[in-house]
């Protein structure tokens, strides 16, 4: 018959169970991901937040940087915080841009966090706004809106080309058959009245769906989708200015990320462009690039031309030519792609193109 336990195995055997619990405790509280290892803390503020919630991932360039720690109302706004390794305090600058994204088809919502251009690093516990969630039940509708329309476009395209091609095919089989003469065919002005009319009725066409195709692009996130550079670069009724700048002299090595240096070379661009006060006038900057490790071209010089863009809409407002007035800001990614229409190119790629058009002039 076994013994009772002598008073040093009670004491071993209540000292395993009080660890054991404390581990496990521990683990809970932390979620199993081990001892801390250092970070700091952020707030960021956006007018909704659809499908986030407290745990969901935040990623710096892609890279898993942190999570989210609480999500509060204030003021109407809704109020995020967030924990960040402290590794990417030197990655983040004070102008970095935080977004709500999915995280696949059928996945959970995250924050992208953007570094942003400015001198400035972040500072533990700082606030800042969010990029607001693209209103996708806005969009739909007007892309539905405007669906039908194109549709019914092209099908009354088609079907004037049908018989453009109908009445061409009956002319050449009188021909072939000895049914009157080519003299006599030219003479027939019924058949070229024919012909002229399905001809116009046919560009009618092709203009309304051009013009229903233009119309896309105003629509938010699918505008990015037709974006044309022969509209944008080419410009025969307009005045044009052009200034330029080779890829080193505005970003660090193969990023979209402004350097100190960049931003003075910018000074005097953003000066003449709010300068100009036409409310028709127009401005574009396009990339031109080569690929890079990890980035396609096209990827990487519209990040850059976007870059710049918010850089110039933020320290000189060229998005607006007075109290009430705005213009036409675009941000075009060329990669590779030589300049639309046969242009010569402004200089060597890589390279950054900035152009300001005025109507008129």
């Amino acid at each position: 018959m076994l013994g009772k336990p002598g008073l040093k195995q009670q004491l071993a055997l209540a000292a395993a169970v009080l660890l054991g619990l404390a581990a496990v405790i521990f683990l809970a509280l932390k979620g199993g991901r081990g001892w801390p290892s250092g970070g700091f803390n952020l707030e960021i503020t956006f007018p909704t937040v659809r499908g986030l919630e407290v745990g969901a991932r935040v990623r710096v360039l892609g890279v898993q940087a942190g999570e989210v720690t609480r999500i509060r109302i204030e003021n109407n706004q809704v109020v995020v915080g967030v924990r960040l390794e402290q590794d990417f305090s030197r990655v983040l600058r004070s102008d970095a841009q935080p977004r709500i994204i999915s995280e696949g088809l059928v996945g959970g919502q995250a924050l992208e966090i953007v570094p942003g251009t400015a001198s400035e690093s972040i500072e533990a516990g700082a606030s800042l706004a969010g990029v607001p969630p693209p209103d996708w039940e806005k969009s739909l509708e007007q892309l539905t809106d405007l669906a039908p329309r194109l549709g019914r476009r092209m099908e009354a395209s088609l079907t004037g080309l049908d018989d453009l091609t109908l009445a061409a095919r009956k002319s050449l089989e009188n021909i072939n058959g000895g049914q009157g003469s080519l003299g006599k065919l030219a003479t027939d002005t019924r058949l070229y009245d024919q012909l002229v009319g399905l001809a116009a009725q046919g560009q009618d066409t092709m203009l309304a769906i051009r013009r229903d195709a233009e119309a896309m692009q105003s629509v938010p996130l699918f505008g990015s989708l037709v974006r044309n550079p022969d509209r944008l670069l080419i410009r025969p009724e307009c005045k044009a200015r052009s200034w330029w700048f080779p890829e080193g002299d505005l970003f660090e090595p193969g990023t979209a990320i402004l350097t100190p240096e960049g931003r003075k070379k910018l000074v005097p661009v953003g000066t003449e462009l709010a300068k100009e006060t036409d409310g028709n006038s127009e401005v574009v900057l396009a990339g031109y690039c080569q690929s890079t490790a990890g980035l396609s071209s096209q990827v990487l010089s519209e990040r850059q031309a976007a870059a710049v863009m918010e850089h110039m809409r933020r320290e000189f407002v060229i998005q607006k030519t007075g109290w009430f007035s705005w213009r036409r800001v675009s941000a075009l990614g060329m990669g590779d792609q030589p300049p639309p229409g046969g242009q010569k190119p402004l200089g060597p790629a890589p390279r950054l193109e900035i152009w300001l058009f005025v109507p008129g002039k």
